[in-house]
């Protein structure tokens, strides 16, 4: 303190020299008359102007403090001079303060002694306990309870606080080391006691002292206790390895009544540490609630850890866990050629059950109707479908009954082909059937609500082309677009190679009729009103020709019964007979003149064609006809005009 006043006291060396010359090495340590004369001068030369400093009111004002153990010290400086010194003695309760609170009781114990100096001013306070910086950049509720009330103390007062390492804070360490044996301040008003931390815990007296029982009886809670009173030293090795945990957060750590607190928050002795975990999980919450929830209360070294372990091991939570999240996709192999890889599976839609197979690699779908959902019905459907397409490498489906079944099992190493299925209860790994599914559905809603036709939407489903592909599921699965009800010309129609195809069909067409030909002849032509015989199973029934038909070969002729049919070249044989047997008592003249070219309402048995009216009508045809009977009978309306 002398040394860092020295440049103010005049003459100091000389006075100072009887205590000098002790420091020498071959001088025996003495105290004698020169010795005492030069300490009492000093004493007085650091305490007189012009080693202290007149007050200043325009200049800024720094106050140095610091706190030992038995003691406080004060100084108010300006431009680096003494204005005013304080200490005092810590009474036998503050002397079991945690250091952190001896330090900021002795920044309360500055302000209230320099009052009428700091009150007002903005002041700078100089302090060698650096956590002291952080408490008082944190809100007021966040500091522990005892700190608050320090706290609250110094509300009055506009402070910033500094840190200074304590070999550099000569004199403040000094006047708390050499203290005044005075303590007869109040600085811990009793009106502040209703913020004290034990009314706080809404707790019932048993529980109170359970807890207090337990912090006793915890060794690890009694090492933290006695190093909070004695205070922490500067290295975090020198500590107990129990309470090595509770270094970084040290100066928020206190005991109170018997209980030990970080901040506001209850640390929890060992003994007790389950039962609480117990309590925190009791309503299941979520792992982060339950740690939120514990964190905004309580405290003990890895508590978040036994937290979790407590929660990862809750039967009830682990029973009513949410879903997994969503894994990477894993996509099918894309396959090398169209029909090669197919998924296959049944859907219901309006009270009917469909099978749907649709191409991996193309997208073309392909729809049965099935009459029930056997697996029979499934493979004979599958079938129809292979028999069109092909039989593919790889056939996916679900674990439905139908396909999980033995005879599909024999389907498969009967057609060869290997049958995978999908996870169960997993659609995401068959989901190009699922959504193929999904499309086809809503292709039959759409048509059904616009009164469309299904299969023209299903024709232009297949005739669409695939996005970022540029050809359709048609073009890709068969190699051609596929003609629909939009104007298309024949070049887009026509796939590749046809025209070498359409030369090789023809050269075989050709050969084909070479050798048919061999054996046959052709038959006379035929005219309007020649009697005729027509082939009717294995008879022939007599019959007249009305006219030739747009077809070739083709013929249009009545029979006797005034039915009109259409028949082949090779099922008519002409006839010179003038007349023919009358038909169920009536004459073939009497019929021809009643019945000529006249059209009937019956229908003709097995494969027998007959032909409309518009194929033989005439301006003056009669509205008459005549059943097998002979009763007559008159042409409808709507079949005359």
């Amino acid at each position: 303190m002398v040394q860092y006043l020295a440049k103010f006291i005049p003459n100091l060396s000389d006075i100072s020299a009887p205590l000098r010359q002790l420091l020498d090495g071959d001088i025996e340590w003495h105290w004698e008359e020169a010795q005492k004369t030069s300490f009492e001068n000093l004493k007085q030369l650091v305490t007189k102007a012009p080693t202290l400093k007149f007050y200043d009111v325009n200049k800024p004002v720094t106050l140095s403090v610091d706190a030992s153990s038995q003691g406080l010290g004060a100084v108010l400086l300006q431009d680096g001079l003494p204005v005013a010194y304080g200490s005092r003695a810590l009474t036998d309760c503050q002397q079991r303060y945690a250091q952190i609170e001896k330090e900021l009781l002795a920044i309360v114990y500055g302000c209230e002694k320099f009052h009428q100096y700091v009150y007002g001013k903005d002041i700078q306070v100089e302090s060698d306990h650096k956590p002291l910086e952080s408490i008082f950049k944190k809100s007021l509720h966040q500091a522990p309870m005892r700190l608050q009330r320090m706290l609250l103390r110094l509300q009055r007062y506009s402070l910033k606080v500094t840190y200074k390492p304590g070999k550099e804070l000569h004199i403040a360490d000094t006047l708390s080391r050499a203290f005044l044996r005075e303590k007869e301040e109040d600085l811990m008003g009793k009106e502040l006691e209703v913020n004290m931390i034990t009314p706080q815990l809404p707790m019932s007296e048993e529980k109170l002292n359970k807890f207090k029982k337990a912090t006793a009886e915890d060794p690890e809670l009694q090492h933290l206790k006695e190093r909070v009173q004695r205070g922490w030293p500067k290295e975090r090795h020198a500590v107990h390895k129990d309470i090595q945990p509770y270094w970084t957060f040290k100066e928020e750590i206190t005991y109170t009544a018997g209980l030990m607190f970080k901040g506001s928050k209850l640390i929890v002795p060992q003994r007790l540490r389950q039962e609480m975990l117990e309590k925190i999980h009791e309503s299941h919450l979520g792992m982060v609630k339950c740690k939120e929830r514990a964190r905004d209360i309580l405290y003990w070294p890895n508590m978040s850890k036994h937290i979790e372990e407590t929660v990862s091991k809750c039967a009830v939570c682990n029973e009513n866990k949410n879903s997994n999240p969503r894994e990477p996709l894993l996509s099918h192999p894309v396959p090398d050629r169209p029909w090669e890889k197919v998924g296959t599976d049944l859907f219901h839609y309006k009270g009917a059950e469909f099978v749907l197979c649709v191409d991996y690699f193309s997208k073309f779908p392909e729809i049965m109707k099935l009459k029930d959902t056997t697996s029979h019905s499934v493979i004979v459907a599958l079938k129809s479908i292979f028999a069109r397409h092909g039989i593919p490498d790889v056939v996916i489906s679900d674990n439905g009954p139908q396909y999980d079944s033995a005879e599909f099992k024999d389907f498969a190493e009967s057609w060869e082909f290997r049958h995978v299925t999908s996870s169960p209860t997993h659609a995401q790994s068959k989901g190009q059937s699922e959504r193929t599914v999904q499309t086809i559905k809503n292709l039959l809603k759409k048509s059904e609500n616009g009164k469309g036709d299904p299969y023209i939407s299903l024709l232009e489903f297949r005739n669409t082309p695939l996005e970022s592909v540029g050809l359709s599921p048609a073009q890709l699965l068969m190699g051609r677009r596929l003609k629909g009800k939009l104007p298309t010309s024949t070049s887009l129609l026509t796939p590749k190679g046809s025209a070498q195809a359409q030369k090789h069909l023809r050269g075989r067409q050709e050969k084909q009729k070479l050798y048919f030909d061999r054996q046959t002849r052709n038959l006379p032509d035929l005219h309007s009103g020649e009697n005729v015989r027509m082939q009717r199973g294995t008879t022939w029934q007599p019959a007249v020709v009305l006219h030739k038909h747009e077809q070739p070969r083709s013929f249009v002729v009545r029979t006797p019964d005034g039915r009109l049919y259409r028949r082949n070249r090779k099922h008519l044989r002409r006839t010179e007979e003038n007349t023919f047997p009358p038909a169920e008592g009536q004459s073939m003249n009497e019929e021809n003149n009643n019945n000529d070219e006249s059209q009937h309402t019956e229908q003709p048995n097995d494969n027998e064609q007959t032909v409309d009216a518009h194929d033989n009508e005439t301006p003056n045809q009669s509205i008459f006809y005549r059943t097998r009977s002979g009763r007559p009978v008159r042409l409808p309306a709507r079949y005359r005009e």
